[in-house]
């Protein structure tokens, strides 16, 4: 009984073609279109140069948290074996 009206279910949706699901998804995503401002090339080579800066420093942050984790870790193997 149950599948039969599972069958009957399945055959009233009507099969979906690929491009018309992605069609729909697009619709209903409500995605809209970025618009960045424009820069001239020095205000964007300003721009490149800082975001460069800020990476090398969370760069060295990092390395330096792990130096730091690691010396901490040495330390306290060393103080509980001896």
């Amino acid at each position: 009984m149950a599948s039969a009206s599972l069958k009957y279910n399945r055959s009233l949706t009507g099969k979906r073609k690929f491009k018309n699901a992605k069609d729909l998804i697009l619709k209903t995503s409500g995605k809209t279109k970025l618009e960045f401002k424009e820069v001239s090339s020095l205000e964007l080579a300003k721009i490149k140069r800082k975001i460069r800066l800020d990476a090398r420093k969370r760069v060295q942050r990092t390395i330096i948290a792990y130096i730091s984790a690691v010396i901490i870790t040495v330390l306290i193997i060393v103080y509980l074996v001896y």
